[in-house]
């Protein structure tokens, strides 16, 4: 008898759409209610399943925190970044768009999440990772950087301050002030911080 194991497409696909849901209603609650008032029954009924179904695809509460990860910070993302930034070469100004857009849809797509991870600074389960989603901007940024000559840059400015100056002016909360507080259009907005990056750190 053949006893390999039998792999359903439609299978996998029901179970895709209940981990999505499942994502989805985690973080609704935990940006309504906070991650710690949040409990795997309130998830599970907002998800529409029990809550062995929760435990079995995520292991935990935690676990779904880094799914709510996983399903953003994903290695196409990244790569689709460098493939334009290898595009732009020689051209500095230029290049900065890719961070400027960049900056603009991650947040603008994946704002909520971001307000999870700062309202959670407190919470001993997921406290630290603002800072290291933080941190690994700035990774990706200085990754990024360090393709140019030092003559790229601003007089008197130094490279790591140029990385310093773009993770601070592309990060959300200046996001979330200019677009969610004013009112500012997402492209309105791009725009700014394209300029903004070009004046503060290029050479002119």
């Amino acid at each position: 008898m053949d006893k390999r194991p039998y792999h359903s497409p439609l299978r996998q696909e029901q179970a895709q759409a209940t981990r999505a849901r499942i994502l989805d209603a985690a973080l609704g609650l935990f940006g309504a209610s906070g991650y710690g008032a949040t409990s795997i029954a309130a998830i599970a009924r907002e998800a529409g399943v029990v809550p062995e179904t929760i435990y079995a695809t995520f292991g935990s509460k935690r676990g779904i925190v880094d799914g709510l990860i996983d399903r953003v910070a994903t290695p196409q993302v990244v790569g689709e970044v460098e493939a334009a930034w290898a595009a732009g070469a020689g051209d500095p100004g230029d290049q900065l768009s890719v961070i400027a857009h960049l900056s603009t849809t991650f947040w603008g797509a994946n704002g909520a999440l971001a307000s999870v991870f700062r309202s959670g600074i407190g919470e001993s389960d997921i406290a630290d990772e603002w800072a290291t989603r933080q941190a690994d901007r700035r990774t990706l940024f200085e990754h990024l950087l360090g393709s140019w000559p030092d003559s790229a840059f601003r007089t008197g400015l130094d490279r790591d301050e140029a990385i310093d100056i773009v993770w601070a002016l592309a990060t959300y909360e200046i996001y979330h002030l200019f677009v969610r507080d004013r009112g500012w259009s997402a492209g309105r907005f791009e725009s700014w911080l394209h300029g903004a990056l070009r004046r503060e750190i290029v050479a002119g």
